[in-house]
């Protein structure tokens, strides 16, 4: 069965043999307006199933302090990395963007200060990220809660990202940072309108090299532990937007398992 071409960020999931729906989600990891977009309608939808499940167990994650993998060892810096003309400049460029100088944050890895700069361009209008927002909501329906991946999972992941891919990125967003921030803008405005195909897409190219260990593989198991979760009870999951779409996305990725996939806009 073919995916639609409809846009929503919200799909029923139908398995045939057991009659029965669950949904998916995709969201944004962030605490803009625009993330929030469809907040309500997610709202709507989780008080149908039995269980809730994220990308990860999120309090599982705070109890293992997953941070700390976004952070060097006591031995190593940030500056260890780039020569001193190199670090002086993105310290420059660092502090005009977020107001912040990096030798504050130096004990960061290049990806979490990357996530720090994307951050700086976006409106932080909740207290919590979208996708936090609704585990808590779950949480307070007293939904069983799952992670689609697990912690572990999620420290192999950021381990596998090679230093050197780090690095270099971490220059290049700097080096044109202007440009950086519009194409944060561009995913929220994508997402804000449901466009979520052009979202993946914008996703993937932004990824490069990382494609396979940052979307991919990670569609394939999250799949499998979808499929897991709803086999005796019905279950709303909720994924970064960008692991929905393309013939190695979530969606066709279910279809492939024989579930019937619908959009949902109301």
């Amino acid at each position: 069965m073919a995916v639609s071409k409809r846009e929503s960020v919200l799909w029923a999931v139908y398995d045939p043999e057991m009659d029965r729906t669950s949904y998916l989600m995709g969201t944004m990891h962030l605490k803009s307006s625009k993330a929030y977009s469809y907040a309500l309608l997610a709202e709507k939808y989780v008080p149908l199933t039995d269980r809730y499940a994220g990308e990860m167990n999120l309090d599982a994650a705070e109890q293992a302090d997953l941070h700390q993998h976004f952070r060097f060892l006591p031995d190593q810096s940030l500056s260890d990395f780039y020569t001193k003309r190199q670090y002086k400049r993105m310290s420059s460029i660092f502090y005009k963007v977020t107001g912040t100088k990096l030798s504050q944050v130096e004990n960061l890895k290049p990806m979490a200060i990357s996530n720090i700069i994307a951050e700086s361009f976006v409106d932080v209008e909740n207290e919590l990220a979208l996708d936090h927002h609704l585990w808590n909501y779950a949480l307070k329906l007293d939904k069983e809660l799952y992670g689609l991946e697990s912690v572990q999972d999620q420290i192999e992941i950021l381990a596998s990202i090679p230093m050197k891919y780090q690095v270099t990125s971490l220059k290049q967003v700097l080096r044109n940072v202007n440009k950086y921030g519009k194409s944060i803008t561009i995913l929220g405005n994508l997402y804000a309108e449901g466009r979520f195909h052009k979202l993946y897409r914008k996703s993937k190219k932004s990824l490069g090299s990382l494609r396979l260990l940052m979307l991919y593989g990670r569609n394939k198991n999250m799949v499998n532990r979808f499929v897991e979760l709803s086999a005796d009870m019905s279950l709303f999951a909720a994924v970064g937007a960008a692991h929905l779409a393309g013939k190695n996305g979530m969606l066709h990725l279910l279809t492939d398992k024989g579930f019937q996939i619908t959009p949902i806009f109301e």
